[in-house]
């Protein structure tokens, strides 16, 4: 196929209108597929580990402290306790060289001989002998920052001291492969939209368009891990062709009440401060949990655009300088409760919310010219309120016939309300910037969404080599979106018709999967699953009627094969098919003003993209390297530009491109350069291929880009670190659009005190204040020309204070019922 030539100017955003799609065509043999089950089904293999604890009269050790152990480098994998008797079952471990260790108060340690593990195994009794009581046993695992698994890429925030005090947001910002784009609140993996957020395995059903709010709500401190999901199995939602981020909140096992808090204060341009509690308390049968985190950010924001075309020989453009002052401030709770019920059975509560209100005050200075000489000026002094509420509660109950067969039933209910008035203020002035009018403009969009859930899942180990998991799934959403926009005429608002709509959507997802792992030989591993989705949509408005009625069925397959060639290195090969569906905010046939010349819209024709992605993956210790390669068609592309030539307004509506064909390379290298400095390096290569339209003419793209991200991690004494870390992204698409390059650089200094004191961590994010959006479109032959600049981040310097609290000590209780494993190993 032919691209167009690369010419020597600046790379730059392109922002296409495209033209409408039709209708996907289901693409399937289901008898072809059928086949790969049970036959070639495949993953990664997991076993169980099981044992006693004893004292020297052979008499069993209640409550031990039991931990799995890397032979290589002891580092922690997995933790137990033992039960009233001394026995212990540790769960899920893949193949690989372990140790058991047991400690607990009163005893000296013992540990097992090192074992390989490629079956369930059952270790040879521990006896622990009694000495000096010791005060306390810790056991800190030293994790890196970034860990490559089967399926995803693992971003371990507690290891990281730069992001203490921030946010979610930040993190990601900071990750490999993956950009997040705040004035169009998207977040690309590996060159790919369309991202699925879950919190703790849930997903989080928050609409994509309030995604980048949520996580800069959501305080990094309260964070355990984030896990970037590329190729996900058939158990999770089709929906998503970047595939899934998954933030895995912080949570304990130790006994009693427990927990941490953090507080933090921070300055760029504007103060910032990020603090939050999290607690845990477990007794007998019952546990409850929760979190609270409270975040204010008033730094400032600039944001300047520029439009170009030509009509009847004339150059026109028009150039927006806009200064906002911000104050986003968030408030952020969850509180769960587990209860076991017998033995064998487990129920949980979780019910969580969030109420994010971001207001802004700016002023607004526009001009339009005539081949390079003003015409008009006009200043626009607005505010804003942007306040997203979210309420949502899980109920979750779950039966273990057996050790290795299980049962679970999940019911969710999630509401969320968005509520965006805006106030303008337009002030016209002619080419001598005389005074001529002055208008005075409001909108608003009212914006409520209800969602149910209900998930049933069955799972059962058949045999050592063969286990099977099924479930079915069902989703009900209904969403309103009420948009108005009012001209104050003679002293009276006047609704603009044009502008204002009412849109209600209702949507019914209905899956069902089945997926098989099964191991050949203590080398190979497999897993494949199969997953159907059913969508009904429809969406009606107040004034065009019915514009979406939409009923289609769709099977997703996938697969995985695992190769171990010995300890350490490890071969693995994926397919997987995806769907990235329209957000209801997209389809919504609105229109919101920006400015007198620049409008959002929806688009009603806008078509479900279908993705097949295959990946290759090796890794060796602690090293990867990663091949994936994405054929995505009706590419949905947020924010795509289109000039109007007769009024020369800016219109931006999100439009499906043709395809996206994307292929990459990501490496991790951590390297040891001494004792006390080590580092971890990420670097990914990104090749794609995009064909849009605009105006009916096609348009063909490619570009090649590369990414770094490294951390530097200095251990200056056993109570003092410092970590310098930073990250470049080259010039890449926003659909069919480009933007520039970014780098940023952060630093980070932290000081342990003794466990009564906790830690005391100040960083440095943005060092060099160089991070910003800039990019544009330059289709001469479209006769359009645009150059955004976006620039919402600043260095900013933060103090943070954190600490643990409660008990620490898995001290035995005598008197505590048992039965409770699950219990304890449970993460919600």
């Amino acid at each position: 196929m032919k691209f167009l030539e690369e010419t020597n100017r600046l790379p730059e955003w392109y922002f296409v209108t495209t033209t409408n799609r039709s209708l996907m065509k289901i693409k399937l043999s289901i008898a072809s597929l059928l086949l790969l089950f049970p036959f070639v089904l495949f993953a990664q293999s997991t076993f169980k580990v099981s044992g006693k604890i004893t004292d020297d009269q052979g008499e069993g050790v209640p409550f031990a402290n039991v931990l799995l152990l890397k032979s290589a480098d002891s580092t922690l994998v997995k933790g137990a306790l033992a039960s009233d008797l001394g026995d212990y079952v540790i769960e899920d471990i893949p193949n690989g060289n372990y140790f058991i260790q047991s400690t607990v108060l009163g005893y000296q340690p013992s540990q097992s001989d090192s074992f390989l593990l490629n079956a369930d195994k059952t270790i040879p009794t521990l006896i622990l002998s009694e000495g000096e009581a010791l005060d306390e046993v810790v056991v800190t695992a030293a994790k890196p920052l970034f860990t490559q698994k089967v399926d995803r890429l693992v971003i371990n925030v507690e290891s990281s001291i730069v992001s203490s005090g921030g946010t979610a947001l930040e993190v990601l910002e900071r990750s490999p492969g993956v950009v997040v784009n705040r004035q169009n609140n998207n977040i690309s993996v590996v060159g790919k939209d369309g991202v699925v957020v879950m919190i703790n395995g849930k997903i989080s059903y928050v609409p994509a368009s309030s995604i980048v709010q949520m996580l800069e709500g959501m305080s990094s401190d309260n964070i355990e891990s984030i896990e970037l999901i590329t190729t996900p199995p058939a158990n999770f939602d089709a929906e998503g062709n970047a595939g899934f981020i998954n933030i895995v909140l912080k949570k304990t096992s130790d006994l009693g009440l427990n927990g941490s808090y953090s507080l933090s204060a921070g300055y760029g341009k504007g103060e910032t401060t990020n603090d939050n509690i999290n607690f845990n308390y477990r007794k007998n049968k019952v546990n409850l949990f929760g979190s609270y985190s409270f975040s204010i950010d008033k730094r400032s924001q600039v944001i300047k655009a520029s439009r170009e075309f030509v009509s009847n020989d004339t150059l026109f453009s028009t150039n927006t300088t806009t200064d906002r002052d911000p104050t986003q401030r968030n408030h952020n709770a969850r509180l769960g409760f587990d209860y076991q019920l017998t033995e064998k059975t487990i129920m949980g509560i979780l019910i969580n919310g969030f109420d994010n209100r971001w207001s802004m005050d700016a002023f607004n200075m526009s001009f339009d010219a005539a081949d390079g000489v003003p015409t008009s000026f006009v200043d626009i002094a607005n505010d804003e309120i942007n306040q997203l509420k979210h309420f949502g509660a899980n109920y979750n109950i779950r039966h273990d016939f057996t050790e290795n067969e299980f049962i679970s039933f999940d019911v969710d209910y999630l509401f969320y309300e968005f509520d965006n008035p805006t106030n303008y203020s337009n002030m016209f002035f002619d080419a001598d910037r005389e005074f001529l009018r002055n208008e005075l403009l409001r909108s608003g969009k009212e914006t409520p969404i209800t969602t149910w859930v209900g998930k049933l899942d069955y799972s059962n180990q058949l045999s050592d080599k063969l286990k099977i998991e099924t479930g079915v799934k069902g989703t009900k959403s209904d969403f309103e979106n009420d948009v108005s926009v009012d001209n104050l005429i003679d002293g009276e608002w006047i609704p603009d018709l044009t502008l204002t709509n009412k849109s209600v959507l209702d949507e019914t997802i209905l899956a069902a999967y089945f997926a098989g792992d099964y191991t050949l030989d203590d080398k190979w591993s497999m897993k494949a699953g199969l997953r159907y989705e059913y969508t009904d949509s429809q969406l009606d408005t107040n004034t065009e009627g019915t514009v979406v009625d939409r009923q289609y069925g769709l099977w997703f397959p996938s697969v995985f094969l695992n190769r171990k060639f010995g300890e350490h290195l490890s071969m693995n090969v994926s397919y997987s098919r995806r769907i990235t569906r329209p957000t209801f905010n997209d389809l919504a046939p609105f229109v919101i003003f920006f400015d007198p010349n620049t409008f959002l819209s929806g688009n009603a024709s806008l078509q479900p993209a279908i993705s097949d992605t295959y990946k290759y993956d090796i890794s060796y210790k602690s090293y990867f390297l990663s091949f994936q390669y994405t054929n995505e068609d009706e590419s949905i592309a947020n924010f795509q530009e289109s000039i109007d030539e007769e009024t020369g307004r800016l219109i931006f509506e999100a439009a499906n491109l043709d395809y996206t064909r994307t292929f990459s390379i990501i490496a991790g290298i951590p390297v040891k350069i001494t004792n006390w400095w080590r580092t971890q390096n990420n670097g990914s290569f990104i090749m794609q291929e995009v064909r849009s339209f605009y105006d009916g003419e096609a348009i063909e793209q490619d570009l090649r880009t590369f990414s770094l991200n490294s951390t530097h991690s200095f251990k200056v004494s056993d109570t003092f670190s410092v970590e310098l870390s930073g990250f470049f992204n080259g010039e890449g698409f926003f659909g069919s659009a480009r933007y520039d390059e970014v780098y940023g650089v952060n630093l980070g200094l932290q000081k342990k005190f003794s466990d009564k004191w906790g830690t005391l961590r100040f960083s440095i994010n943005d060092l060099l204040d160089s991070i910003e959006f800039t990019g544009g479109t330059d289709l001469p032959e479209q006769n359009i020309r645009t150059r955004n600049l976006f620039d919402f981040s600043n260095r900013t310097f933060t103090l943070t204070y954190s600490r643990n609290f409660g008990n620490k000590e898995l001290k035995s209780s005598r008197n505590r019922e048992t039965g409770s494993e699950d219990e304890r190993r449970r993460v919600n």
